[in-house]
């Protein structure tokens, strides 16, 4: 049981390891797609799967250093996972503001068009 514990948890921080590093590659470049939906959803899964098996282990009863030591990588991998989407979500909140005002921009320029003809070219 706590062997296959020990390959999910391995699995899922490499996953979480790749995410973040192109998560932070991509940092700089909010026009770009960083995560597609497949990438969250495998992602998700591994996520899951050690959640479940976490289910089986009594945290008052001593591990094996082994386990210790690749759980506590996994807690710290997510906190880096937490950080990075974090950023990534300030960068899209920034980008979708920005969106916004271009789209309020262009209603605007649209009305005043509008009226222009309404009233030049009646």
């Amino acid at each position: 049981m706590q062997s296959e514990l020990i390959v999910a948890l391995e699995q899922a921080n490499r996953a979480i390891q790749g995410l973040v590093s192109k998560l932070s590659e991509n940092s700089g470049q909010s026009d770009n797609a960083v995560l597609s939906p497949g990438e969250l959803k495998a992602l998700a899964e591994k996520l899951a799967k050690v959640a479940k098996l976490l289910e089986f282990v009594c945290p008052a009863q001593p591990g094996e250093e082994a386990l210790q030591a690749v759980l506590s990588k996994y807690v710290d991998n997510l906190e880096m996972l937490k950080g990075a989407l974090g950023k990534v979500q300030d960068s899209l909140g920034k980008r979708r503001d920005g969106l916004k005002e271009a789209f309020e921009r262009l209603n605007s320029v649209r009305a005043w068009v509008e009226t222009f003809r309404a009233t030049h070219l009646a």
